[in-house]
């Protein structure tokens, strides 16, 4: 994980540029309404209309009253979302079917419709589509899924000013590619919304920004008083698709469904009247993307929390980790090299020998760092000229560089 990172004591305030979480609102169980402001609908299942729309082992309607909610689509997402909560372990199955379902693709085609969003690679917005019909797109998306004969066009890419500075790249779809995403997302989330750790704020239902800061706010006030602050540099780019597909593997066995992630990864992306490949990364700018990309973070949700340093609070690629110390959040090998080591094992195999170099390379310095602030005015002339990367090492810090392993590789062994 390359970036910045900087401990201090926090000053915690309301930011009033915020990035809101996208998607469906989730519900507590029983409860049919969107809080104020919600983006609608819940999760739910639908059942009992028709055989494809309902799923195995059905159980009662999950309002205290015993009444089914009207919105067939907010029930579906609401019966993934407990299936998946029961069973972690469950892979599902036959979802293709309910992601081309025609009032999935109607709830898609209203949340793109509401927003808005400039036009894609065949140019066309989505009043475009209105006066093309929107019937008649829908139909024909829904003719193409079924089939299997859905291909979707390159992502155009735009650059577009970051708040602090910058540019940012921006990935946008074509309205009939968004719709399709739409649809995938409202069937998706769920399942793996069930997963999902409290640490993860950015990009998910009914959590925001504000709520991360107000856990941070809270945290202060336990004693929480040190905060180690970290970004992953470029993330949205350098998402590893194979990784990817194996991590949307673990709770996903419709393979047709898998083919239609692989599909959007590898769309392309036109920039400067070039198209190029996409090898790596999810566009900033797809519907799809903040939930992939909050699948693919899931894994270091899942480890920093069995480490059990500190307290982490996330917000898609940026974050901090709550200390209730100095000690505890100053960068020291005895607790690094679990992070390091765990980390590099799970994404050693492929072409992250650049990543590591670069990890290993911003670890050592901030180590040097550390230690010429810790001798403060006991610090002797010379002295931190000798803790270099190879005395750190000599020391037994763990060092990434040299632990990639290629699969042609293992195999031949």
């Amino acid at each position: 994980m390359s970036g910045k990172d900087r401990w201090y004591k926090p000053k915690v305030k309301a930011s009033g540029a915020q990035r809101e979480s996208e998607g469906v609102v989730v519900p507590a169980m029983g409860v049919d309404e969107n809080a104020s402001g919600g983006k609608g609908p819940h999760f739910g299942h639908a059942g009992g209309v028709e055989t494809r729309e309902g799923m195995a082992g059905q159980t009662g309607p999950s309002d205290p009253s015993g009444r089914e909610p009207v919105d067939k689509v907010r029930y579906l997402q609401r019966r993934l979302w407990a299936a998946a909560k029961r069973s972690p372990g469950r892979r599902f199955h036959a979802l293709l079917d309910r992601i081309y379902r025609r009032d999935v693709l109607e709830e898609a085609w209203k949340r793109v419709r509401a927003n808005r969003g400039a036009a894609g690679v065949d140019r066309k917005t989505v009043a475009d589509v209105e006066a093309y019909g929107v019937e008649r797109m829908l139909d024909e998306l829904q003719a193409q899924l079924r089939a299997g004969t859905y291909r979707p066009a390159p992502v155009r890419r735009q650059a577009i000013p970051k708040p602090g500075g910058g540019m940012r790249p921006l990935g946008i779809p074509t309205v009939r590619d968004r719709v399709a995403q739409q649809a995938a997302k409202l069937v998706l989330e769920p399942i793996f919304e069930a997963d999902f750790l409290p640490s993860s704020y950015g990009y998910r239902p009914k959590r925001s920004a504000t709520e991360a800061l107000e856990r941070i706010r809270v945290g202060f006030n336990r004693g929480y008083a040190w905060v180690v602050e970290f970004d992953i540099r470029g993330y949205f780019d350098s998402i590893e698709h194979e990784r990817l597909l194996r991590m949307v593997e673990q709770r996903l066995s419709d393979r047709r469904v898998v083919k239609l992630v692989r599909l959007w990864l590898k769309a392309g992306v036109l920039e400067n009247g070039q198209t190029r490949e996409t090898v790596t990364g999810t566009p900033q700018g797809g519907v799809i993307s903040p939930l992939l990309a909050n699948i693919y973070l899931h894994e270091l949700d899942q480890r920093w929390a069995e480490q059990g340093i500190g307290e982490l609070v996330r917000y898609a690629d940026d974050g901090v980790v709550l200390c209730k110390s100095q000690a505890e959040a100053e960068t020291v090998i005895r607790d690094i090299n679990p992070v390091l080591r765990g980390w590099g094992t799970y994404f050693r195999t492929g072409n992250a020998a650049t990543k590591f170099i670069q990890i290993d390379t911003y670890v050592w310095r901030r180590l040097h760092h550390f230690l010429v602030k810790r001798q403060g005015r006991n610090l002797r002339p010379g002295q931190a000229d000798r803790w270099t990367s190879d005395w750190l090492y000599s020391q037994g810090l763990y060092r990434l560089r040299g632990t990639i392993r290629y699969p042609e590789v293992r195999n031949r062994a």
